[in-house]
């Protein structure tokens, strides 16, 4: 809105400067940022343009700046009242205060779409939470259950169609899904949980579940994958319960095992063999990096008994053939940009997540159909995953672009291996394979994003907390959210207390970027006053609703059409400005995925106008078109208020 428009004025001007000769045409790919001047006294907002592009300019940031300015004021815009360059160079705007105002029956116009921009026009499937199915969300588990629905609701504001999606890890092979659906036989059968088995209050919750049911199938008759499925939907269906009391659904729950069922992991297996790109070559590659990534050295290991075969077990053996079993298949993922080839199938026929992985990555862009763009969000203890994920998506259109070029299988011949460092001989083997694996590699990354969120600590009396139940219990997001909705709504009813825990818990979680650690005060998420940033924006919404209730029973209404030019104040202008960065913060949001910007925004915006509201009375009964203008902006702040806590997954109330 207001930044957009004064971007377009030194952009317009920058280009009239290039096309007169007196800038050159290098100068126009800079970009044009307009921020908050560092105090108000210096104005409006400020533009670092003449920075940035001076040394291409080839002027100094000053006289560039004087340049800029005596052309923007020579076009007589009616935003710019003056500017002044200052400091190296910054363009410091300041504005006239009735253009300003204008923005206020703009903001009424377009209501509830005020946090909806066109930045965007990408079809993109969001992935997380994907939690195990054999255990609750955890409170670890629920940053990135509010990080990931905040995103999407961000990148759908901007424009983009969005597909929610939640992965079930719920393979037949699961070792870990096979002992947790062991752990709940025992329990039904009432015999002890095996030493290495699920042993939380949740498990006997499952088994309190389906007992009934097994009871009446026969006990002794019923086998490990009955209760494997049976325990499995019955947490999920937990999982999603809890999810929902957080304000978060998905559009789609992917089945790991329907991709196995439907033969869809071994058709890609296969394609993968016969591209060249997986094969049962009795060697393993591994890159030894050197800082900054540059590979320094290229280690081919033959596989012996000596080797794991498995990622994730460096303890199994990978020798090449035993009794009655068959070669291990490796994945060539060193070939785009892994630091070492991966098993997709084990030596005794098992398959790895590797392989379900390849054949659920090319699943999902179906997911909106025809996606551009996956964006899959994982725990802190993901970080090695993110090369691992983009090599498998690279594999996947190696192998694809090979298939549909008709390719026989195998390597393409060497080429010119003059071309090939010997690094790259090592990997790829010729100038064609190396081309076609690093073009792969480029489209891979450039569709597939994958965001890691950092660990959580909370924080009780200034100490770390211990956050697990008194017998040792995992403490679950839903007890999070039971907790703090018995502290911050005690009378409340239980949809009542849900709400005020999942506003609190999903606010504190977004407080601070996704990739850095924090800290959860839980004494202040408890705290029923203003001292609480959630309940301090939620009360700047209720206030504004109590006013326009107020104003209403004393005959006034909110109408687009008020003397909007009345607005001269200080405060009145500043929260005008506020108000109308609500589209530019979803925008940056929707670049960077910085969503933790929003709650800065809504803070600043409640902060803003509590300000307003301090130093200008809104219902005068002698001033009736003052009245109706403040009202207006009233209106306005609650907008883009509600739509800032619309896009966090936050309740709005109208009174508190």
């Amino acid at each position: 809105m207001i930044r957009d428009h004064l971007s377009r004025l030194v952009f317009g001007v920058v280009s009239d400067l290039i096309s007169s000769g007196v800038l050159p045409e290098d100068v126009r790919g800079a970009p044009v940022e307009i921020s908050d001047t560092k105090q108000p006294e210096h104005g409006d907002f400020a533009c670092n343009f003449a920075m940035v592009a001076s040394k291409k300019a080839g002027m100094n940031p000053r006289q560039l700046g004087e340049a800029l300015r005596e052309k923007i004021l020579a076009k007589g815009d009616s935003a710019v009242r003056e500017i002044e360059v200052a400091g190296p160079g910054f363009l410091n705007f300041r504005l006239h205060p009735s253009w300003v105002a204008s923005f206020v029956p703009n903001v009424l116009d377009k209501g509830s779409d005020l946090a909806k921009s066109q930045s965007g026009s990408k079809r993109i499937n969001v992935e997380f939470v994907s939690v195990n199915p054999n255990g609750p969300i955890t409170i670890g588990s629920g940053r990135g259950a509010a990080y990931g629905s905040t995103l999407s609701n961000v990148l759908q504001a901007a424009g983009n169609v969005v597909h929610r999606e939640y992965y079930i890890n719920d393979g037949v092979n699961s070792e870990q899904m096979r002992l947790f659906a062991e752990s709940v036989k025992a329990i039904v059968e009432g015999r002890p949980v095996p030493d290495n088995g699920y042993k939380g209050d949740y498990v006997h919750a499952v088994a309190a579940d389906i007992k009934e049911e097994a009871s009446s199938l026969g006990l002794p008759s019923l086998t490990t994958d009955w209760y494997q499925q049976k325990a499995q939907d019955s947490m999920l269906q937990a999982q999603e319960s809890a999810l929902t009391a957080f304000g978060v659904a998905f559009d789609t729950w992917f089945s790991e095992q329907s991709l196995h069922e439907a033969g869809a992991v071994s058709v890609e297996i296969d394609q993968m063999i016969e591209s060249g790109v997986a094969d049962a070559n009795p060697v393993r590659t591994k890159l030894k990096l050197a800082k900054g990534g540059v590979i320094d050295e290229v280690i081919v290991e033959s596989q012996t008994g000596d080797v794991s075969e498995d990622d994730d077990d460096p303890n199994a053996s990978a020798a090449q053939v035993t009794e009655g079993g068959q070669p291990t298949l490796w994945l060539r993922s060193t070939k785009f940009g892994d630091d070492m080839d991966r098993v997709l199938r084990r030596r005794d026929g098992r398959l790895t997540y590797i392989a379900s992985d390849v054949a659920y990555h090319k699943d999902k862009f179906n997911r909106p159909e025809n996606a551009d763009k996956l964006i899959t969000i994982l725990g802190p203890d993901h970080h090695g995953y993110i090369g691992r994920l983009t090599a498998v998506v690279a594999a996947m259109f190696r192998a694809a672009s090979r298939a549909e070029q008709g390719a026989g299988g195998g390597v393409p011949g060497a080429g010119n291996a003059s071309e090939l460092s010997e690094v790259e001989a090592k990997i790829y083997g010729s100038v064609e394979e190396r081309d076609a694996c690093l073009a792969a590699l480029s489209e891979a990354k450039a569709r597939l994003e994958v965001q890691i969120y950092q660990l959580v600590r909370f924080m009780k009396d200034g100490k770390p907390a211990p956050m697990r139940k008194r017998d040792g219990n995992i403490y679950a997001l839903i007890d999070l959210i039971r907790e703090i909705g018995e502290k911050v709504a005690p009378d409340g009813t239980d949809e009542e207390k849900t709400t005020a825990g999942r506003d609190v818990a999903r606010f504190f979680y977004l407080m601070r970027s996704h990739d850095t650690t924090f800290d959860f005060d839980l004494d202040l998420a408890e705290k029923q006053s203003d001292d609480n940033p959630v309940f301090y924006v939620q009360y700047a919404h209720a206030r504004i609703c109590s006013v326009l209730r107020k104003a209403a029973e004393a005959g006034f209404e909110v109408t687009d059409s008020a003397d909007f030019e009345k607005l001269v104040h200080e405060r009145e202008l500043t929260l005008i400005k506020k108000v109308c960065d609500l589209p530019y913060e979803v925008k940056r949001c929707a670049e960077d995925y910085g969503v933790h910007r929003l709650t800065t925004y809504a803070i600043e915006l409640a902060r803003t106008y509590h300000h307003f509201y301090d130093a200008c009375r809104v219902i005068q009964a002698d001033q009736p078109e003052l009245t109706r203008a403040r009202l207006g902006l009233c209106q306005a702040t609650r907008v883009a208020l509600k739509g800032a806590l619309d896009l966090l997954g936050i309740s709005a109330p109208e009174r508190m």
